[in-house]
C-alpha cells in the first residue's frame, strides 16, 4: 500500500501524467486525515468541497488512533534529537505510514531527512515504475 501525500494529489488532480495514472490504477492508495483535510481546506465552494470529499473515498483511510499521539511525541523527540525540526503535518503523515507499513509518494524534501533518522520510514519511488 502506498500513502500518498497531499502534493501528489493536487499535481494528479490538476494535470494528469500517463505514469501516475498508471500508478494510481495499479496499486492499493491510501491517505490519511492530515491529506484529507489539506485537500479539503483548498475548496472553494461547498459544491468543490462535496467533490473532493467524494474523489478521497475511492481512497483506503489510514486511522489514526488516541495512543498514536503519544508515540507521534517520540516520534518528534527522536528526530529532535537528531537535529530535525520538519513541519507537524509530515510527521504525522511519516508516523502513519510506518505504523501501516505503507511506502509514501511525496514530492516533499523533509520525508528525505526524517528517512535517515526513521528507519521505517519507505518512500515510493516512482522511478522503478515503467
Amino acid at each position: 500500500m502506498i500513502l500518498v501525500d497531499t502534493n501528489i494529489i493536487i499535481d494528479f488532480w490538476d494535470k494528469p501524467t500517463e505514469k501516475a495514472k498508471k500508478i494510481f490504477a495499479e496499486n492499493d492508495i491510501a491517505i490519511c486525515g492530515v491529506v484529507k483535510a489539506e485537500i479539503l481546506r483548498g475548496s472553494n465552494s461547498d459544491k468543490q468541497f462535496c467533490q473532493m470529499e467524494n474523489a478521497l473515498k475511492d481512497f483506503f483511510y489510514l486511522p489514526f488512533s488516541e495512543n498514536d499521539w503519544l508515540l507521534l511525541a517520540k516520534q518528534f523527540i527522536c528526530l529532535k534529537q537528531n537535529g530535525l525540526v520538519v513541519p507537524f503535518q509530515d510527521a504525522i503523515i511519516a508516523y502513519i505510514a510506518i505504523k501501516h507499513d505503507c511506502e509514501i509518494w511525496t514530492n516533499d524534501r523533509h520525508f528525505k531527512l526524517m528517512q535517515a533518522v526513521l528507519p521505517g520510514l519507505k518512500l515510493f519511488d516512482t522511478q522503478t515504475c515503467i
